[in-house]
C-alpha cells in the first residue's frame, strides 16, 4: 500500500508554514522554493517537502541568515558538492551557529546568574 500523500492549497501551506501566500510565490521566484505542480485548472499543489523546506527556511532565518546565504545553502544541499565553494559555503554557516550558540551560551548563563541573585536577594529579605 503507498503512503499517503500530503498536498496544500498555497493558503494551506501558507497557514502551516505561518507565513503570507505571497511570501510563498516570492520563494518560489527566488529559487528558494521549488515551483509545485499544478492542477489542470492551474491551482498549486504544494506537497510535505514543500513544509519541510519553508519551515528550514524559517528556522535558518532565526539564526540571523539572509535569503541570500540561504538560497547558497539550498543550492549545496541539492547538487553534488562539487569544488572548493560547497565546503567553504558550509563552514560559514557552520561557523555562525556556532557563534551564535556562543552567544546564546554566554546569554543563558547571565541570566541564570540573575535569577541565583534575584532568588537570593528574596530569601534574604524574608
Amino acid at each position: 500500500m503507498a503512503p499517503v500523500q500530503i498536498t496544500f492549497t498555497t493558503s494551506q501551506l501558507a497557514d502551516a508554514a505561518k507565513v503570507g501566500s505571497q511570501t510563498l510565490r516570492y520563494y518560489e521566484r527566488r529559487g528558494l522554493l521549488p515551483e509545485p505542480p499544478r492542477t489542470e485548472g492551474g491551482h498549486r499543489i504544494y506537497g510535505q517537502k514543500h513544509l519541510e523546506r519553508l519551515r528550514f527556511i524559517q528556522d535558518i532565518q532565526t539564526l540571523g541568515f539572509h535569503l541570500e546565504e540561504i538560497h547558497a545553502l539550498l543550492e549545496v544541499n541539492e547538487t553534488p558538492p562539487v569544488g572548493a565553494q560547497a565546503p567553504e559555503v558550509l563552514d560559514s554557516f557552520i561557523d555562525r551557529i556556532d557563534e551564535k550558540a556562543q552567544t546564546l551560551a554566554q546569554m543563558r548563563a547571565t541570566l541564570a546568574d540573575l535569577r541565583t541573585r534575584a532568588t537570593s536577594e528574596l530569601r534574604d529579605q524574608s
